[in-house]
């Protein structure tokens, strides 16, 4: 697993379509992970991405996170766009969840700066992603010593299949992968950790409150990463704070033709209603 992890994460990143060039990289820390990718749009809405990887690898200029970003995304060149990259590897939560919390505090003040619209933020993410965003939007809740406080809280999240159920997801994996090294949740966090007290505070779905924001969730209901059950737990718990769009038959990443065109309808109407309203 760790050979595994090494090749991954020393694979050449590509830097976003030359059509689209990144203008500008911030840091929010000394570790050369915690950096910030800005894209300018043609309006003065922001819209925050997080790759995912299970918290293991991946970089915010790596070509799969990118493209998969534009894919469902179609129209992000009409808006400011913010991709962070953020600390990754075996045994280093909950380093991700701080540096996304604080990389949003400094998107929120270079977005002040540039003159944007810090009340229309969108945080959107795909897998370990998703879990991330979500996190994000909750923060108001997530109490960690070496996290930042978020003058502002996101507008809204888009959430791709994100884990919301840090236990659960860990025992489905443990119940339904072959090979024991394919538990990311368990690789991630680190060895002798109480999972149930880990559990209640890197899990989106125990840090909801009055304020959260609303929440757009698309899951495909075949995902063998992350169950669709993490989905229907979200549901149940925002209630009417939240859409959930349904991929029948859909995996992990593993959308048709057509439910792709579904994805980018569904995620084009979710900006429109929550950057205009």
């Amino acid at each position: 697993m760790k050979t595994f992890i090494r090749l991954l994460l020393i694979l050449p990143f590509l830097a976003i379509a030359q059509e689209s060039l990144y203008t500008t990289e911030l840091s929010y820390g000394s570790h050369e992970k915690q950096k910030i990718d800005f894209y300018e749009g043609s309006s003065d809405k922001v819209l925050v991405w997080i790759h995912g990887g299970g918290w293991l690898f991946g970089d915010k200029r790596s070509e799969r996170w990118i493209k998969r970003f534009q894919n469902h995304f179609v129209e992000h060149k009409n808006i400011n766009v913010y991709m962070m990259s953020y600390r990754t590897g075996e045994d280093t939560a909950p380093n991700a969840v701080n540096d996304v919390i604080c990389a949003y505090k400094k998107i929120v003040d270079d977005a002040a700066l540039r003159n944007l619209s810090i009340n229309d933020i969108v945080v959107a993410g795909a897998s370990a992603g998703g879990h991330l965003a979500l996190m994000v939007g909750f923060s108001d809740n997530y109490k960690h010593e070496n996290s930042c406080d978020i003058p502002r809280m996101p507008k809204a999240v888009i959430n791709l299949f994100g884990i919301t159920d840090i236990e659960k997801n860990w025992i489905f994996l443990d119940d339904n992968k072959f090979f024991s090294a394919s538990n990311y949740v368990k690789t991630w966090l680190p060895e002798g950790v109480d999972l149930k007290e880990i559990s209640k505070n890197l899990s989106p779905i125990n840090l909801i409150s009055l304020n959260s924001p609303r929440v757009l969730t698309i899951h495909g209901t075949k995902d063998s990463w992350v169950p669709y059950d993490q989905a229907i737990l979200l549901d149940r718990k925002l209630k009417d704070r939240h859409e959930l769009l349904t991929i029948e038959n859909g995996g992990h990443y593993s959308f048709s033709d057509d439910q792709d065109r579904i994805i980018r309808l569904k995620i084009s109407e979710f900006l429109e209603n929550n950057y205009n309203d």
